[in-house]
């Protein structure tokens, strides 16, 4: 299933493991997952109600081998479900070409299930 939005990239449903750094680097965060990911973004369940525009880095599990180390702006925050009361739209800003060869895979894969 592939979500019709107005974005420059397709989003697809995925579930991926997620460890975001939004707070000082000795505040541990629980992983969390993203609800769907295009190739220029991602919804991500989170914990924190983040505010629109900020800034935040994480590291995405593309699979058993390879984790992306992204940089986003968040562009939109909504109520979520538990345990996650968060979901959180955010607009990659940073990833590396390598990273962008992975995540296009994952999505292809994805999309063909």
């Amino acid at each position: 299933m592939i979500i019709d939005e107005r974005r420059a990239a397709q989003r697809v449903p995925a579930h991926l493991p997620v460890r975001y750094f939004y707070h000082a680097p000795d505040v541990q965060v629980p992983p969390t997952q993203t609800l769907d990911v295009s190739i220029s973004g991602a919804q991500i369940q989170a914990l924190d109600p983040f505010p629109q525009g900020a800034s935040v880095a994480f590291l995405l599990s593309a699979d058993d081998r390879n984790v992306l180390d992204v940089r986003a702006q968040v562009v939109h925050v909504e109520r979520g479900e538990p345990p996650a009361p968060f979901r959180v739209g955010v607009r990659f800003t940073h990833l590396s070409d390598y990273d962008r060869e992975i995540l296009t895979r994952v999505i292809e894969r994805v999309k063909n299930l």
